[in-house]
C-alpha cells in the first residue's frame, strides 16, 4: 500500500476521478457515484446528467472521497460523507434501532486493470484518515459478509467484512443476508502525521 498515494476528491482531483470514470463508462451502468447522493430532478435520466451532478456536488464540496493515485492515475477510490450528504439506503438504521452515524462509507470502485493489488485497502485507510483530519466521530460501513466464498468484484462495492474488521470496525448489525453494518469511532485527529 505504500506505493499508492491518497488525494481527496475536490476541485482539483476531479479531472483525475472524470477520467477513471470515462474509461469505466460511468460506473455501474453510468452511475457517477451519485446512488446515495439526494436524487435531483433529472438525475437519473441520463450518464451525462449524472456527470454533471456529480460535478456540481464536488466543486460545492458536498461529495467526498478517498482517491488512490499510483502515480499520476486514479486507480481505485472508497466514496464517504455525512448521512445529510449521502442519505441514500438508510432504511435499515430503523430496523437495527441505531443511531445513524456522523460518517459513512458508501462504497469502492478499483479499477478493473488494477484489482486485487490492495486499492481498496488502501483507499478505506485514506477516507479514515481524512475524517479523523475533518474532526473523527463514528463512521459506518457497508461490507458484504463474504464468509470465506468467492464474489464477483461487481458485488463488492461495500467492501469485505475482513477489509473493515482489519481497520476495527466492529458489527452493529445485518441488513440481509450478507450486507453487514459495522461501526469505528475515529478520533480527531491531534496534529501532523495521522491518527
Amino acid at each position: 500500500m505504500t506505493r499508492f498515494q491518497i488525494r481527496e476528491l475536490g476541485p482539483g482531483t476531479w479531472p483525475d476521478f472524470a477520467r477513471i470514470m470515462e474509461k469505466h463508462n460511468g460506473v455501474w451502468g453510468g452511475c457517477w457515484c451519485v446512488a446515495f447522493h439526494v436524487k435531483p430532478d433529472g438525475s437519473n435520466q441520463t450518464t451525462a446528467l449524472r456527470r454533471a451532478y456529480k460535478e456540481r456536488l464536488v466543486r460545492a464540496n458536498r461529495a467526498h472521497a478517498a482517491l488512490v493515485y499510483d502515480g499520476p492515475d486514479v486507480v481505485g477510490w472508497c466514496q464517504f460523507g455525512p448521512p445529510a450528504e449521502l442519505p441514500g439506503r438508510m432504511g435499515g438504521f430503523r430496523k437495527l434501532g441505531a443511531i445513524p452515524p456522523d460518517w459513512r462509507i458508501t462504497c469502492f470502485f478499483v479499477d478493473r486493470d488494477r484489482r486485487k493489488q490492495g486499492i481498496a485497502e488502501a483507499a478505506l485507510a485514506g477516507a479514515i484518515r481524512i475524517i479523523a483530519a475533518k474532526g473523527g466521530g463514528s463512521v459506518d460501513g457497508y461490507p458484504i459478509a463474504t464468509r470465506g466464498k468467492p464474489y464477483s468484484s461487481s458485488f463488492l462495492f461495500g467492501g469485505t467484512e475482513s477489509m473493515f474488521a482489519e481497520l476495527g470496525f466492529r458489527p452493529l448489525g445485518a441488513l440481509g443476508t450478507s450486507k453487514l453494518v459495522m461501526r469505528k469511532v475515529v478520533r480527531k485527529q491531534s496534529g501532523p502525521g495521522g491518527i
